[in-house]
């Protein structure tokens, strides 16, 4: 097997060098869609880093006020999360083919919040749990709220609407 170096700088421009051109639905409209897409799912790869480590973990999410929350017992995600708070988030669909094609990418900045804060109890009952029944079962949780900057958006359901395939979204 022979090594291979890719033209790093033009695969990294691709999709600006594509943007320049492409047909932009209206942020609102845009806005719309993404959000529907993220209140369908549920799940997604939760990816942290600083320096020489990477980690993604697939995780639970509720997306609440704009903002992705997380609650969680802990792991390898904290090392990076410790260093160096700016997250990505990947929610997709099965790929079936490049007719029907489904993902998001999120950027943004994690925070944190006790599970004694208003902010966690204001979640557990947006999600239906009672504050008391976590209380009770003396589990130390992380709440980790993430207020994305940037959505990225692939998917093939913009060209049925007259738009490029990948629409981006300033938060």
């Amino acid at each position: 097997m022979s090594e291979f170096t890719p033209d790093f700088k033009r695969f990294q421009n691709f999709w600006i060098e594509q943007q320049k051109t492409a047909v932009h639905m209206e942020p609102d409209k845009a806005r719309a869609h993404i959000e529907d897409f993220i209140k369908r799912h549920n799940t997604c790869g939760f990816a942290t880093g600083y320096g020489d480590f990477i980690r993604c973990t697939p995780i639970e999410y509720t997306y609440m006020d704009g903002a992705f929350w997380f609650v969680s017992e802990g792991g390898s995600k904290f090392i990076g999360l410790e260093k160096n708070r700016n997250v990505s988030l990947a929610i997709f669909e099965y790929y079936g083919d490049a007719r029907d094609s489904h993902g998001l990418q999120v950027t943004g900045k994690a925070e944190f919040y006790s599970n004694t804060s208003d902010e966690f109890k204001k979640l557990l009952a947006f999600k239906g749990i009672p504050y008391d029944m976590l209380k009770a079962a003396k589990v130390e949780v992380a709440v980790v709220r993430v207020v994305p900057s940037r959505f990225e958006m692939y998917d093939t359901d913009f060209v049925k609407m007259g738009c490029d395939v990948r629409q981006t979204v300033e938060a």
